[in-house]
């Protein structure tokens, strides 16, 4: 704790950090947070009074990039007002762009990449001798191996209720759209005993659910242990009562990962798995390296297990050369695996990747009508499934106060569905059984069966 009466204690100044993307952007920033304590740095959710401001990009897509020379933009006229302030941008964009970033937006001190976020201290020592630079240099494989250093642990933090945590870094497998392997790097996993004991600083700190994070975490392999072999070892950890990944390949979804949905009680029956396409040409186009009967069959390695499991998807439309047929190839594959929810996008071209170079790119307004019929079939099997689930039980973990219902709970179950709870209050981390009694587009509303909190 800082002693403000001491003399040599320093002022505590303020951050303010913008993420963009994906969860690993956001696991990014809780980093940076941590790196910035250390720092003096305390967070604020306000630009105005921020001494320094960060931008932790994606990109993805196109509009997640064009969002950020937006905001850039934006803060001019803080800039102006303030001249001691310092804004920095992070991430992938920054990464992708480098020096470019600082020569387009005069207003920016620095710019750093992915495998930069924790020599934050250094080049801030460099921001207050009023340099301005780009720091974008790949560290080695070995380097960042274990890429979260010990000295963000110092102080265990209370992330609340869940948490995110990565295993891996960076991809190989080169998905024509995809700039990770550009922006991300090659894949490295950390050392099962570094992911072990980060967890368990976390359950310490109060949480009760972790999500593992990689580009493609399934593929996780270091020290001898695989990925099943590490949901194992986290399964034993004492107090973690939730166990979900994101975001897996359908390649390295296997039986004995199918197997650790039933074998492992803290494993949710919950998983995302990309599709991206119903059209095997397309798939190939993409360099996906499966097909819709491989996809089909790894759908029934889980639901063969467990019926009840939920499945979430990712679906571009509007790849360079889809046909109609083509696209109705994978409304088939929406209509007929009844995804429980997925994340849709219109294509858009991205430096450096192979398909931005492909000859036969469709109009805004077809991959816009696309996606509007994919949405629309999408909202009804979501609600005929919520439906499905008025009347049933289940587990719901608490994540807090319903943001506008007084009186109410909200929280997710194991299938992660959104949950809240009508008249009662309840504290953020209990474990409650419920009864669902409504369904909404995005969400179910419950009612709890017992008086009391089930015990973990």
């Amino acid at each position: 704790m800082i002693n403000e009466n001491s003399e040599s204690a320093e002022t505590v100044k303020k951050v303010y950090i913008k993420t963009y993307g994906c969860q690993m952007n956001e696991y990014d920033t809780d980093k940076m947070l941590e790196v910035l304590r250390h720092e003096n740095y305390s967070q604020t959710d306000c630009q105005d009074d921020a001494d320094l401001i960060i931008l932790n990009t994606c990109s993805i897509r196109e509009k997640a990039e064009n969002k950020v020379y937006s905001e850039l933009g934006r803060l001019r006229h803080l800039k102006s007002a303030n001249p001691d302030l310092k804004i920095g941008v992070g991430g992938c964009v920054a990464q992708q762009e480098g020096k470019s970033i600082l020569n387009r937006a005069k207003n920016v001190d620095f710019v750093f990449g992915t495998d930069n976020l924790f020599e934050l201290p250094e080049m801030l020592k460099m921001v207050g001798k009023g340099q301005k630079f780009s720091r974008t240099e790949r560290h080695s494989r070995q380097k960042v191996r274990n890429f979260i250093p010990d000295y963000t642990f110092r102080q265990a933090q209370n992330f609340g209720v869940k948490a995110h945590l990565a295993i891996t870094k960076g991809c190989n497998n080169h998905c024509s759209f995809c700039v990770v392997p550009f922006t991300r790097g090659v894949e490295v996993s950390r050392e099962p005993e570094h992911i072990i004991a980060e967890a368990k600083r976390l359950i310490s700190a109060g949480t009760k659910e972790i999500c593992l994070l990689g580009q493609n975490v399934n593929s996780y392999k270091a020290n001898g242990t695989d990925f099943v072999e590490l949901l194992k070892s986290l399964d034993k950890l004492e107090n973690l009562e939730r166990l979900r990944f994101i975001s897996p390949h359908p390649k390295d979804f296997h039986e004995e990962l199918a197997d650790a949905f039933v074998t492992l009680p803290s494993l949710c029956e919950q998983m995302h798995l990309p599709l991206q396409s119903g059209s095997n040409r397309i798939l190939r186009r993409m360099r996906r390296w499966y097909t819709m009967e491989t996809f089909y069959k790894k759908v029934a390695l889980l639901r063969d297990r467990l019926p009840e499991a939920t499945l979430s998807t990712d679906l571009i439309v509007g790849f360079p050369g889809e046909t109609e047929e083509e696209f109705e190839m994978t409304m088939e594959a929406v209509r007929n695996v009844r995804f429980d929810l997925i994340y849709s996008f219109k294509y858009s071209p991205r430096p450096g990747t192979r398909a931005a170079e492909y000859p036969d790119h469709l109009t805004e307004n077809v991959k816009s009508e696309r996606l509007k019929i994919l949405l629309e079939t999408q909202e009804k099997i979501v609600r005929e499934k919520n439906e499905a689930l008025v009347g049933t039980s289940h587990e719901v973990l608490i994540e807090g106060k319903h943001h506008r219902k007084e009186n109410s709970a909200t929280g997710r179950t194991r299938g992660n569905h959104s949950v809240s709870i009508k008249n009662w209050e309840a504290k953020a981390g209990e474990l409650l059984t419920v009864r669902i009694t409504g369904a909404n587009p995005n969400s179910l509303v419950a009612e709890p069966l017992s008086t009391s909190p089930v015990s973990g």
